[in-house]
């Protein structure tokens, strides 16, 4: 294409985001040598030219150039104020698809129109972005009816957005400010409810995106200033849940599944197909403060054998697939024991209730019977459907007292569970025990830390469990009893002898793969078991209720879900159990954090260095189990290096813990 004619004409280009006055002083190609106004030159790509004048003007002086640049400039900007586009539009919308802008003028005015007229119709058609459409330099095309109807609407809500945006910015100001009450109520409400979209959702909503949008404007886009201000107003409280509201776990039950937990109170249980185990010395053995029990424990010897009961409360014999409880529990995927509170996974009146194995009540169980010769060695494993009475309630600490003390019972009961954990461990168990660190909140809102250390009661009661949950998951495979088994891969590096000091500990940790959860077992590699499932907590536990329910019904005879009806049930649990595990985390972190926060800042805290790169190191709190950065220290550090730190900040809503050197 010849683009020769342009040279010495007069013209309107698109430059930096502006319409502007240029003269082409000549073309190269396809690029214009321009003059601008302001005397500088320029080459730029035709593709900027918007409209030009029909004749040359051979013009040498640049101070002549620059003065009709303005003069032209100035006057078309004028003229386009002038010109009314719907009413010519009107006119030839069904007449031609596209025109040169000089004959649309021409209709106009009724007469032959001048450069600066032309020029001045086409950019009021480019600011309008209505009626017109550039097609090429001089030439217009004629949008359509149903085309600038699609505009005028899309118009319409610019402008409503452009004020609502307005508003947000005016409705910020007044609540940094404590100012609110000067908005209506449908205000306020709206853009209160927007910025807690925006604290928990940022943009992933159509208030978030408008908040966004006001922020930016305010220069606040901070999520943690938006949330401080809504504490202000009461909103939020200061120490608002924010994770279990963002990921939208269930926090109270519907009308159906208390209706239905309601009905079940009141249900009694049948006798029939059960066998009676009341006469024998059951237990619990729990923490203090737990109040929904859901296994217990029973022990025999006689002179060759010695026999295990481990009975486990029946939930699966109430609660079917297909029932609002059953959709409930699946959504929340187990139970949450938060610092700030409980959300349980069944309502209170059946998890603390009905199901939970109390002293001297009789309940209903699945009792699992493990008969051991002098050696431990497992003769026979049976499940049964059972009636027990707990005939008493112990604490760790009763039973750790027992096994001081010398009691034999619980010695004898004690060497059964570390036999077997002793045989884990020579098949290669990779486990890794750190002190739990157990937080909780009163009434009062004051927050206490304490180190649960692993006790011979705790080892042998988690054993028991291990134990039955791995005979559990053989005796299903073995009779095709579909279910969902979980195991963990090897992990991807072995320390050597890890379990000598914390830091190799910790090291180890690092290269530990995640559990996983599916319809075919596969091996533990941090129980050394080959089988493994969970049923040991099906008050606590949705897998422990599935696999509770598969087990029952083949005990019964009846037919269990199907490994289908189980494929598809998978997905589901596994989201939504990783949901309550984050939910958990997080949650204890924060009130962590602000333990530290509010009681520990000047006092020296033991620390282990866990990395070192560039002056920053990640430093593990030894009696907190938790990690913080030490940024710009001067001192030599090396990774398992002991040490001493202080907190130098500490913000528990952003999870960020800064230590320096003592």
């Amino acid at each position: 294409m010849d683009l020769t004619f342009l040279n010495n004409r007069f013209a309107d280009i698109f430059y930096r985001n502006k319409i502007t006055t240029v003269y082409i002083k000549e073309v190269k190609e396809k690029r214009l040598h321009i003059i601008l106004p302001s005397g500088k030159e320029e080459l730029i790509n035709y593709s900027a030219l918007i409209s030009y004048e029909e004749k040359p003007k051979s013009l040498k002086d640049l101070n002549q150039i620059i003065t009709a640049l303005k003069e032209k400039q100035e006057n078309r900007e004028k003229l386009k104020e002038t010109f009314d586009l719907k009413e010519i539009w009107e006119i030839i919308v069904n007449e031609t698809e596209e025109i040169p802008a000089k004959d649309l003028v021409d209709l106009i005015l009724g007469r032959d129109p001048d450069e600066d007229e032309i020029a001045g119709f086409i950019r009021k058609t480019l600011e309008e972005k209505l009626y017109f459409k550039l097609k090429e330099p001089n030439i217009l095309g004629i949008l359509s009816q149903k085309e600038v109807e699609r505009l005028l609407l899309q118009k319409k809500r610019e402008l409503e957005r452009l004020k609502k945006l307005n508003e947000g910015e005016e409705f910020i100001k007044a609540l940094q400010k404590g100012n609110i009450e000067i908005f209506n109520q449908g205000v306020r409400n709206f853009w209160i409810e927007a910025l807690k979209g925006y604290v928990l959702w940022e943009n992933q909503t159509p208030s978030g995106k408008l908040v966004q949008e006001v922020l930016k404007r305010l220069n606040l886009a901070n999520q943690n200033k938006i949330f401080e201000l809504l504490v202000k107003i009461k909103v939020f409280d200061e120490d608002e849940n924010l994770e279990i509201l963002r990921t939208r776990y269930p926090l109270t039950f519907s009308e159906k599944e208390l209706k239905e937990a309601k009905e079940l109170e009141n249900l009694s249980f049948s006798l029939d197909d059960r066998e009676d185990l009341t006469h024998l010395q059951t237990f619990t053995i729990d923490a203090k403060d737990t109040e929904d029990f859901d296994d217990a424990l029973s022990f025999e010897e006689n002179e060759n054998q010695y026999i295990l009961y481990i009975h486990i409360a029946e939930v699966a014999g109430f609660i079917k697939p297909g029932s609002a409880l059953w959709e409930g529990a699946l959504e929340r995927a187990s139970t949450l024991y938060l610092p700030d509170g409980i959300f349980p996974m069944l309502p209170f009146p059946l998890s603390h209730g009905k199901f939970s194995l109390k002293q001297d009540t009789l309940r209903p169980a699945i009792t699992f019977k493990i008969i051991l010769d002098q050696k431990y060695n497992i003769l026979d494993f049976k499940p049964i459907l059972s009636l027990i009475k707990v005939k008493k309630r112990l604490t760790y600490e009763d039973v750790d007292d027992y096994l001081s003390q010398g009691n034999k019972f619980w010695q004898k009961l004690y060497s059964i569970f570390m036999y077997f954990k002793k045989k884990r461990e020579k098949k290669g168990a990779l486990a890794i025990f750190l002190p739990e660190i157990q937080i909780k909140i009163n009434e009062k809102k004051e927050i206490t830390v304490q180190k649960l250390v692993m006790t011979p009661a705790r080892y042998f009661i988690a054993e028991a469990m291990i134990l039955i949950n791995t005979l559990t998951a053989e005796f299903l495979y073995k009779n095709h009893i579909p279910a969902i088994y979980r195991s963990q891969p090897q992990p991807s590096e072995i320390i050597e002898n890890f379990e000598e000091n914390l830091y190799s500990k910790l090291l180890q940790l690092k290269f530990l793969a995640k559990s996983e959860l599916s319809t075919q077992p596969a091996y533990h590699s941090g129980l050394g078991v080959d089988c493994y499932t969970t049923l040991t907590s099906p008050i606590r536990r949705f897998l422990d209720l599935l696999i509770q329910y598969q087990l029952k019904f083949f005990l019964l005879g009846l037919k269990p879900l199907s490994e289908e009806e189980i494929l598809k049930i998978l997905p589901e649990l596994t989201n939504n159990l990783q949901r309550a595990i984050l939910i958990q985390n997080k949650r204890e972190k924060y009130f962590l954090l602000k333990y530290l926060q509010l009681y520990m800042q000047n006092q020296p805290l033991k620390g282990l260095v866990l990395n070192v790169q560039n002056k920053k190191a990640k430093i593990y709190l030894v009696d907190y189990n938790i990690t913080g950065d030490l940024i710009g220290f001067k001192k030599n550090l090396i990774p398992g290096q002991e040490i001493t730190v202080k907190i130098e900040k500490v913000q528990p809503r952003l999870e960020v813990l800064r230590l320096k050197l003592v």
